[in-house]
């Protein structure tokens, strides 16, 4: 059932085509992603199409450049996501297509291919659960900008996190965490356990969001459905943020590094990160958690695992097939 915060069925529709083209011959499906570089050679420009056309400081460059130095030299988001939509394709009787907010395939450039190749309607998913005006909601601006400009109609979902198959894949990422690191028995919902669960997602400025915006409510929601599916209570888990500018001051909290010395103090050494805010894999994740958050947590005698994310599995697979469905039915 959708939550307080549920936008799914917030459907965006220019009026472009009429009621009689509704069929399969002229619908498809567009994923949407954040975008990445491909090699260290293409993260000057990314950055500088990310910062709107200005270049990055040597600072910033160098940050950038040694963070993907430590994965390897790559971004592993583009080639995920083009393996989703493969999958995806295989399962829906739809053209799917997937384009980048910051990178290469651009979803400026992707669009007008898309009427060339006859479809004149398109449901556009963004791979981000959760919906804010100054994350998804850049996505969704920039699709009905494009979209008006090539006359193609547009179904924009605008958040999908209290999808059943969403749900059940973090609950079972957790579970696989617990096993791998053989934790099962030690999480049991006792009060003096030594586990603790923190579900993660990206920090965002107060001062951008606008009153009433969902995303905090979103992630509390999908936080507590995941929670009651493990059979946790509410002292067993935290909701935190990550990648907070700064000190931090002025952005949602708390932030993922806080929470090392209460948890310590409270006797906890064990912690599981899950970033339900994140499907797909990406630096954010392999490197602000599994290297800088490891380290800092390690700090204060604390040990860390985190949870796998979605990316190409079945859960996310039918977390977007079931959008289609509805979106089809």
């Amino acid at each position: 059932m959708p939550g307080r915060g549920d936008r799914t069925a917030d459907v965006i529709a220019p009026d472009v085509i009429g009621p009689g083209v509704r069929n399969r011959t002229v619908l498809g499906i567009l994923l949407l992603a954040h975008g990445g570089p491909g090699s260290l050679q293409e993260v000057p420009p990314f950055l500088e199409r990310l910062r709107g056309g200005r270049p990055p400081s040597p600072e910033l460059l160098e940050q950038t450049l040694a963070k993907y130095r430590a994965l390897g030299g790559a971004s592993p988001l583009p080639g995920l996501v083009a393996r989703i939509a493969d999958r995806l394709r295989k399962v829906c009787s739809f053209p799917v297509h997937f384009a980048m907010l910051h990178w290469d395939p651009l979803l400026d450039e992707v669009m007008p291919r898309l009427t060339s190749q006859e479809i004149r309607r398109i449901l556009a998913i963004c791979l981000v659960p959760h919906y804010s005006a100054c994350s998804v909601g850049r996505y969704r601006r920039r699709t009905l900008e494009v979209a008006r400009e090539c006359s193609l109609a547009v179904d924009f979902v605008e958040s999908w996190h209290t999808l059943p198959a969403y749900v059940e894949g973090l609950a079972q990422s957790v579970l696989a965490c617990w096993r791998e690191h053989g934790w099962e028995a030690a999480v049991e919902v006792q009060p003096k356990s030594q586990n603790h669960l923190v579900f993660c997602a990206h920090s965002l400025p107060k001062a951008a969001l606008p009153p009433a915006d969902p995303y905090e409510l979103q992630l509390k929601e999908s936080a507590e459905l995941v929670a009651g599916a493990l059979g946790l209570r509410p002292e067993k888990w935290t909701l935190a943020f990550q990648n907070a500018a700064d000190s931090g001051e002025g952005w949602l909290g708390p932030q993922v590094s806080d929470l090392w010395p209460e948890l310590a103090e409270r006797g906890i050494r064990r912690v599981t990160l899950c970033p339900l805010g994140s499907v797909v894999d990406q630096a954010e994740i392999l490197f602000d958690l599994d290297l800088t958050a490891r380290r800092e947590a390690e700090n204060h005698g604390l040990e860390l695992a985190r949870t796998p994310l979605l990316n190409d599995g079945p859960a996310l697979i039918n977390s977007l097939a079931s959008l289609v469905d509805r979106w089809a039915a």
